[in-house]
């Protein structure tokens, strides 16, 4: 199916980041799924809704701060342009900040703000339980023509997945990055990943 109608609501300077192949990677601290030994995120496919809401440039890696300063909002006031959408093609969760940090310029984050995603859920139980993260590898691509929806207040709040009212047709997008480079770039993730201890690799 071509339609998409879930979103992921995302800082619009990584959003664009992850548009122009800089960025093939994010963080989620919650809405994974173990299912047969695998790590597996709510929604694998996902449209890119970029929100400014929270965006800050204190949280964010020098080259990430300056393009946001750099870019104004793409969108005029009471709507939502769309251009990108992703699909997860490999998961890993982390259990050690190091191996995380080790990932240095393939995040978008400062030091700080990658060992406050990274200490989330340990902080929401009172510092009690093991913290870990989880890292997605996302195979980004850019839809033929972008995509212009209300911003419905629906669609507002601090909150991660987003339904759509109307879902948006993916045919005939293209992969952000080649297939060859993309697939280099994973591999040398997946080296970085999977040496520390700590991390658990997925098996796809």
């Amino acid at each position: 199916m071509s339609d998409l109608a879930i979103a992921l609501q995302e800082w619009a300077v990584c959003c664009r980041a992850l548009g122009d192949g800089r960025l093939v990677l994010t963080l989620r601290k919650g809405g994974i799924h173990e299912r047969g030994g695998r790590f597996e995120p709510e929604h694998p496919r996902f449209l890119l809704l970029p929100s400014y809401l929270h965006q800050d440039a204190s949280r964010l890696a020098p080259s990430l701060a300056a393009d946001m300063a750099a870019h104004r909002p793409t969108s005029e006031p009471g709507v939502i342009r769309i251009e990108l959408w992703a699909e997860t093609v490999r998961t890993w969760r982390a259990r050690e900040l190091s191996a995380v940090q080790s990932l240095g310029p393939e995040l978008p984050w400062t030091a700080d703000e990658v060992a406050t995603r990274f200490r989330y859920r340990s902080a929401l139980a009172g510092g009690e339980g093991e913290p870990y993260v989880h890292v997605l590898a996302l195979r980004v691509h850019r839809l033929r023509t972008p995509v212009v929806i209300p911003a419905d207040p629906a669609y507002g709040g601090c909150r991660s997945w987003i339904t759509l009212a109307q879902a948006v047709d993916t045919a005939r997008s293209a992969p952000v990055l080649g297939t060859g480079v993309f697939e280099a770039r994973l591999e040398r993730i997946a080296e970085i990943l999977t040496e520390p201890r700590g991390i658990v690799p997925d098996e796809g």
